[in-house]
Formats: C-alpha cells, structure tokens, sequence
C-alpha cells in the first residue's frame, strides 16, 4: 500500500504549508525508489534476452539509471530533503508483467525478446512521465535549477524509450512474426 503523502518534513525553500511541495518530495521519493529498483530489474530483464542490440540497450540505459540516481540524490541534497525511497506500485506491477513474459515465453526467441521490450518501454513510459510532472512541478515550486536536472534525465529516458522502438521496429518484431 502507498504510504501518504510526507506532510511532516517542511519545504526547505519555506513553503511549509504547500501540498505541492508535499506532493513533490512524496514522488521524488517514488521516483527514487523506482530507480533503485531498476537497478535489479534491467539485469533480469538484458539476461532474458537473445538480441544483442536489446541486451546493449538494455545495458546501456543501467548505466543511465545509475546516473541518474546519483542525480535525485543530488537534488535530495540541494533541497535539504533526507533521500529515503518509497515504492511504487505500479512498478512493482510492470516487474510482475515482465517476469511473466520471461516465465511465458521460450528462451532464445524473438518472441520473449518483443515481449521484454514492451516491459521495458511500460518502465520507461513510468519514468517519462514521473520525471516530467516533477520538472513541472519543481518549476512551479521555484526550482528552477532543479528542473535542469530532472529534465536531462528526463530527455534520456525518452532516448532509451526510441531506442526500444527502433529495435523492436527494425528487428525483433519482424523476426518474432515469423516465428
């Protein structure tokens, strides 16, 4: 069950009273904990694979996740919030979808493979969107420096989620149709 939203830590920036500076922290908090969690889940997920080119996203964007972890921990800091992750769950539900799809489907196949990204991009859809309504609110909150930040990470889950695209667009979808 999602805890509710942190009304108890104050905004450092001293906007004590605002729901959406509450707001804001409780998914920063999620956001957090979804990142960490990917850091389990993408090793599954590149393991599961036959395709290099996945397995090279797949790898590529852990290296992502790692930055960008290192990123809300710096905003964490720069606002004066201590760094406790929550846990989503809707991730801990498209991980359930993913292992599904493993468990469902034949190894070696470009079927798992079509499969694995459509969990991946459920995953990456999640952080797109976690990652733009916490720019946006850290513009409305005066954030603006931290806007930058979730912004670059923003822009990179997008690429990842294109990437995805193009694999399964130019290759696994055509070779599991004909499976």
């Amino acid at each position: 069950m999602k805890k509710a939203i942190d009304k108890k830590e104050p905004d450092p920036q001293g906007r004590q009273d605002s729901k959406l500076a509450a707001l804001f922290l409780n998914e920063l908090r999620e956001l957090y904990g979804t990142e960490q969690h990917q850091l389990h889940v993408l090793p599954m997920l590149k393991k599961a694979v036959s395709s290099q080119k996945l397995s090279n996203v797949l790898a590529s964007h852990l290296d992502d996740t790692r930055v960008q972890i290192g990123r809300l921990e710096m905003i964490f800091k720069h606002l004066g919030y201590s760094v406790e992750p929550r846990t989503s769950e809707a991730i801990l539900g498209i991980t359930r979808e993913a292992e599904m799809v493993i468990e469902g489907t034949l190894r070696e196949t470009a079927t798992r493979d079509a499969g694995i990204i459509v969990a991946a991009q459920k995953l990456e859809h999640y952080e797109i969107t976690s990652y733009g309504s916490l720019a946006q609110h850290a513009s409305t909150l005066d954030h603006d420096d931290v806007v930058e930040i979730l912004e670059l990470s923003l822009f990179e889950e997008k690429e990842v989620d294109e990437l995805l695209t193009a694999v399964a667009e130019n290759y696994i979808n055509k070779e599991a149709s004909r499976e």
